[in-house]
């Protein structure tokens, strides 16, 4: 009768790996450290679930021992509690958290500020937990629990980490310049904005990642600007934003129009810019041409 796939062990980590061996070993007196040598994470891995099949079937192991083992590795992590401070309803915390830690633990040991002995522990966090990119923040709070636990920082090195995230956290979280600038249900001002900071040609701010839809512009240009330790570049690039923005309604009030957002696939825009360039005009003029020809036909047929 084979097993089910419960009963076989898998390890994210060397930690959880190195883990599985020792405890087989002090609580089961036939199991061979020989059998459990490998060249890699996975061989051990291998390696470790024949040798348990074996001494499951001489019985001299219990069947349900690989659950046992996984119950002690587990009491071994940081308890779920110690994490609920990072609230996934919370955008702005997971966004920035998550981006962050993405960029620390991808990072090389010379690369970290040698002033923050903290920062070399990021590294002991799963890399491979931010390898997907997300959309939501709720995914992005469950990438960086899966950094934690499936990396190699034992309980202790967990809770330093935790704790060095909440203190920069904190002084973050206090400058609220640009989520309280923001309008409500107003897509078109965070779609500008976003293409505002891609457009910054002297010292850029890194984006924190590439949006796919205006949500996302907004929650990206947040993420960015909180991302920058340059506390004075941080509150300057946020002050000419707001200018830029105010001016940009002016004009708009002044010659009567009013900004909209509509969706459209990238053939149409493709197609729109091609129209645009062809007649020399800018995309939004374009799209006004369009209307009142289309209009104009519209009254002649009728």
């Amino acid at each position: 009768m084979m097993k089910s796939n419960a009963e076989f062990l898998d390890a994210a980590s060397e930690r959880e790996c190195a883990f599985y061996v020792d405890y087989l070993l002090k609580n089961i007196r036939s199991a061979s450290l020989k059998n459990l040598r490998g060249n890699s994470p996975t061989e051990r891995v291998n390696k470790l679930n024949e040798e348990l099949d074996n001494l499951i079937k001489k019985n001299r192991a219990p069947q349900n021992f690989s659950t046992q083992m996984r119950s002690a590795f587990k009491s071994t992590q940081l308890p779920s509690s110690y994490f609920r401070w990072l609230d996934k309803k919370d955008e702005r915390l997971c966004n920035w958290a998550w981006c962050y830690l993405k960029g620390k633990t991808k990072k090389t040991e010379t690369d970290l500020e040698k002033d923050v002995i903290k920062d070399s522990e990021l590294l002991l966090l799963a890399e491979k937990a931010f390898n997907i990119e997300r959309e939501n923040a709720a995914d992005r709070q469950s990438d960086v629990l899966t950094a934690f636990y499936d990396g190699e920082a034992d309980a202790q090195q967990q809770q330093d980490i935790l704790d060095h995230l909440k203190s920069k956290w904190q002084d973050i979280r206090a400058n609220e310049g640009i989520t309280h600038w923001f309008e409500e249900n107003n897509p078109s001002q965070w779609a500008w904005a976003w293409s505002y900071l891609q457009n910054i040609t002297q010292r850029p701010l890194e984006p924190a990642w590439i949006p796919s839809n205006d949500s996302e512009k907004k929650a990206a240009v947040i993420a960015t600007i909180d991302l920058s330790d340059n506390v004075d570049r941080k509150a300057l690039v946020i002050d000419k934003m707001k200018k830029a923005w105010s001016q940009k309604k002016f004009r708009e009030k002044s010659s009567g129009k009013k900004p909209y957002s509509i969706s459209m696939t990238l053939n149409t825009k493709q197609k729109l810019n091609a129209l645009a360039e062809e007649k020399g005009m800018k995309i939004n003029d374009m799209v006004e041409y369009l209307v009142k020809n289309e209009y104009k036909k519209r009254n002649f047929n009728e």
